[in-house]
């Protein structure tokens, strides 16, 4: 029988590995201008309260983790931008648009950032 420790060392050093990611993946979207209307998490909203800017990115992982191919129709968005007659969270979000963002961020790294929103965690039910 294998010896355990090897699994539980990699177990154990998995939360250590993703935090500097986080870090990482945080910066790039505060930088890249995402952060400005994307949230990690949804906001809690109250009667008086308005729709969020946009979908918060653990809400867009749970919409589209699994999809096939979403991860390159999620970047080919952040790059292009989205026009009002392809709005596809309407009456979620505020939002009727997402400016395109070539100047802002690569291709490269929203491919990263976009890898990384598709992993966060689902929201806690409401």
């Amino acid at each position: 029988m294998k010896p355990l420790w090897p699994l539980c060392l990699a177990l154990a050093a998995a939360p250590v590995l993703a935090a500097p990611q986080d870090a990482q993946m945080t910066r790039l979207a505060q930088d890249s201008g995402c952060a400005l209307c994307h949230a990690a998490r949804p906001e809690p909203r109250g009667v008086d309260s308005l729709l969020p800017s946009a979908p918060a990115w653990s809400d867009i992982a749970a919409r589209y983790r699994g999809q096939k191919g979403v991860a390159d129709k999620l970047v080919a968005e952040v790059i292009n931008g989205i026009g009002p007659e392809n709005r596809h969270w309407e009456y979620k979000t505020d939002l009727a648009l997402m400016p395109e963002n070539r100047v802002t961020i690569s291709k490269k790294d929203a491919t990263a950032l976009i890898r990384w929103i598709l992993r966060q965690d689902a929201p806690a039910p409401r």
